[in-house]
């Protein structure tokens, strides 16, 4: 993501360093984050449950509808045949909103003993968004989004109920349910008094 395909650039070490420690590094350590705390609480995601988006906390509710804005933006671009500016919007979205604010905000709810239903969803919420990712990311990056993928859904795939790798999956579709823009609007201005 850091110049258009076009653009005549030089293979830069120090760049490809700092894309993978701001992007990757990042990816990473959010779903070792997850990982931890999933496997302390045996978490395990079930798609018959259903938590209503009334059940879930605001943050839930933010997070989801900016992945659903992502993977339409995401979207729109790849179909413009413009990869330079849905690999910033994802860069975007894992670095400032994911990481920085969702997981951080989270992270009381993640270490409550009990696994209760707020607990549940948060944890569904943020399952949710890595396996999304691993999706949108596999063009670009598609041995790690592959890692990610089977990583998430490892009990699946040896249970033989799903598919083996990100790349024989569907492309995510946009939710317009879950997309809430007064609430990205009150969100981003609360990141930016923060």
């Amino acid at each position: 993501s850091n110049s258009s395909p076009w653009d005549n650039l030089k293979f830069d070490l120090d760049g490809v360093q700092e894309s993978q420690r701001k992007f990757l590094g990042t990816l990473y350590n959010t779903y070792g984050f997850f990982a931890i705390y999933a496997n302390i609480d045996n978490y395990q995601f079930d798609s018959t449950r259903v938590i209503s988006k009334e059940n879930r906390s605001e943050l839930d509710r933010w997070i989801m509808s900016k992945l659903n804005s992502l993977v339409h933006e995401v979207t729109n671009s790849l179909n413009d045949y413009d990869p330079t500016k849905g690999s910033r919007l994802i860069e975007e979205f894992v670095g400032e909103e994911l990481s920085n604010w969702f997981v951080r905000l989270s992270r009381r709810v993640f270490w409550k003993g009990e696994l209760n239903e707020d607990k549940l969803a948060a944890y569904d919420t943020l399952f949710t968004c890595l396996n999304t990712l691993s999706k949108i990311i596999a063009p670009v990056v598609p041995f790690f989004s592959d890692w990610l993928f089977r990583a998430l859904n490892n009990h699946k795939i040896h249970q033989g109920s799903e598919v083996e790798s990100v790349h024989l999956t569907d492309w995510p579709q946009v939710d317009r349910s879950w997309i809430d823009t007064d609430l990205e609007s009150k969100m981003a201005r609360a990141q930016l008094v923060s």
